[in-house]
């Protein structure tokens, strides 16, 4: 990536969504002069001497994505609410870059155990709007150490009060509360799982396997009176286990699942109250076990953001239900990109994603991080228009001005492409808006052709 400062920038005669969930331009002139947008108009501007001209013919200029749930872009950071090891070497790096290529020009980490001065060297990768989310207190802690934590080795343990007072410029939210990892979802689907059974039996299962494994066990909602011999017996021989007794399936699902769940079910509610007293956001782990709870807490109306609705767990007629149910309390309804579009059960999980957006019940869309990937959510989006369940503008809101109203500390000034607004700009081909082709970020430019 480049990033040389500029002066004064246009964009020359380009199709233009303001980012309002309606406004589509076309043949406008855009002016940048330092990290503000100070003309859009199809007059052409009079009198100044650009530094830069980009030509906008066949292409759309979009705001910066902001995407408020991400995991692994932070170095150094532990991952996830286990407080999991950090990734190996540039990998936080690689995943910034991602989603920077794709668009995104604000991020929010939800790995809620990361020290924020770590937010720092996470800029220096490269010119993008980061905050981050904070865990830091008790029983989220409690139930790091019970599935992990070995993020947190030398680590002192700091609390939400002192991270918010030190650093209240970085840390703009409580969250993530729980995860797949505490909460016996996804983490533990393509992580503690896999991990457990290739040292416990020596076979090799993938994510799918290992869900099918758990389900077996403990079903959707984790229950430990849920086991059946005869069920698990069966889902063994299917996924190469069969040589294993059920009774030992038992024990070691338990022992890797259960040991974090009733205290990461107890650390939502702790969570809930913190950002009651600071008056900050609580963005939450949204699946099948954790729903009963987070309906309990969604007393904080719109200070809750109930992460990725769309969470495989659920069949499509629960999960939309749950999401009126919430909606009626005033949460906000985040839905995710996941690695929807390489999952095998691609056409549930996309259903599902679209069925969502077509009632109109989400109010913003991010990533999380889908096993180590995420699928691009301009793509995701682009496969949404091209069905017609939702309009370009309509769907472009979801992921500039409404997380920018969701979390007003996170990306302030940004959101839309207006006079006045911080110059967070996206260009992406006008027929396959899935292809950025520039990216702008603070009036300073990230990509200039190299996709």
């Amino acid at each position: 990536m480049s990033a040389k400062k500029i002066h004064t920038l246009l964009i020359k005669e380009s199709a233009l969504i303001t980012g309002d969930g309606k406004t589509f331009l076309d043949k406008v002139n855009i002016v940048i002069c330092g990290n503000k947008i100070t003309y859009i108009g199809q007059e052409k501007p009079a009198g100044a001497a650009f530094t830069h001209i980009l030509d906008g013919k066949d292409k759309l200029v979009l705001p910066g994505i902001i995407n408020i749930h991400a995991h692994g872009i932070i170095p150094g950071a532990p991952l996830f609410s286990s407080a999991s090891a950090s990734l190996p070497g540039n990998q936080s790096e690689k995943n910034l870059i991602t989603h920077i290529s794709q668009g995104t020009t604000t991020i929010l980490s939800l790995d809620g155990f990361a020290r924020p001065g770590l937010v720092s060297q996470a800029k220096n990768i490269c010119p993008v709007n980061i905050k981050t989310a904070t865990t830091h207190h008790p029983k989220a802690y409690l139930a790091a150490k019970k599935i992990d934590a070995s993020g947190l080795r030398d680590q002192r343990e700091e609390t939400v009060e002192e991270i918010i007072e030190h650093f209240s410029d970085i840390v703009i939210a409580i969250g993530e509360g729980g995860s797949g990892a505490t909460l016996g979802g996804g983490v533990q689907d393509y992580k503690f799982i896999p991990e457990m059974v290739k040292r416990e039996a020596g076979v090799i299962i993938d994510e799918y396997q290992a869900r099918r494994l758990k389900e077996a066990v403990l079903g959707k909602r984790i229950a430990s009176d849920f086991y059946d011999p005869e069920r698990v017996g069966n889902v063994l021989k299917e996924i190469g286990l069969g040589n294993c007794p059920t009774e030992w399936a038992l024990d070691k699902i338990s022992e890797t699942v259960l040991p974090s769940f009733g205290i990461a079910l107890e650390a939502l509610e702790e969570g809930a109250n913190l950002a009651k007293k600071y008056k900050l956001p609580f963005i939450v782990h949204t699946a099948v076990p954790s729903m009963t709870k987070i309906e309990e807490i969604s007393w904080l109306g719109n200070l809750l953001i109930a992460g990725h609705c769309n969470h495989p767990s659920f069949e499509i007629k629960e999960g939309i239900e749950l999401i009126k149910r919430l909606r009626k309390k005033g949460a906000i309804i985040d839905i995710s990109t996941f690695d929807t579009l390489d999952s095998p059960e691609r056409e549930k999980e996309i259903n599902f994603f679209f069925a969502i957006l077509e009632a109109g019940l989400a109010d913003v869309i991010s990533t999380d991080y889908g096993g180590g990937n995420h699928s691009p959510i301009l793509k995701v989006l682009e496969l949404a228009i091209d069905q017609k369940v939702v309009t370009l503008p309509e769907a472009i809101s979801l992921v500039t001005r409404n997380p920018s109203r969701a979390i007003p500390r996170l990306a302030p000034g940004r959101g839309a492409i207006v006079r006045g607004a911080i110059a967070d700009v996206v260009m992406v081909r006008r027929s396959k808006i899935s292809q950025v082709e520039e990216i702008i970020i603070e009036g300073i430019p990230a990509l200039f052709g190299q996709t």
